[in-house]
């Protein structure tokens, strides 16, 4: 059972949500590029918190066709109860895990690292190919 499945947003929803809370309003693209989802995909997000009146549009003075997505107080109350189960998720996990938290923080640092690696060697392979 999904650890996060009773306190009404999805994982993929929090992630969302706590960039929001954690960093202020951003414009629905920015969202998308912070979390790392093409435009067309947050505009589905941006309907869904906007039905649930979980963020406001926030009118970008110097330019008044742009906005900002605000979290409204439901919002933030939604934030806060999937962080709580988030926070209980965690610790599960921290717990079952075979080696200690330095040592999976580290491990999982080098599995970043190395990812970065081979898509900055694989889009380079990609650019001799098209040359």
């Amino acid at each position: 059972m999904n650890a996060m499945s009773d306190c009404g947003l999805r994982p993929d929803e929090y992630a969302v949500y706590s960039v929001l809370f954690d960093e202020g309003p951003h414009a629905p693209t920015d969202l998308a590029r912070r979390v790392g989802m093409p435009p067309t995909t947050m505009s589905h997000y941006v309907q869904a918190m906007l039905e649930r009146s979980h963020v406001e549009r926030e009118i970008v003075a110097s330019d008044r066709r742009s906005y900002r997505l605000r979290l409204t107080d439901a919002g933030l109350a939604a934030h806060t109860r999937a962080s709580r189960a988030f926070a209980q998720a965690d610790r599960r996990f921290m717990a079952a895990l075979a080696i200690g938290e330095q040592e999976a923080t580290a491990a999982l640092a080098a599995i970043g690292l190395a990812a970065d690696h081979a898509a900055v060697a694989l889009a380079a392979d990609s650019v001799e190919a098209t040359a």
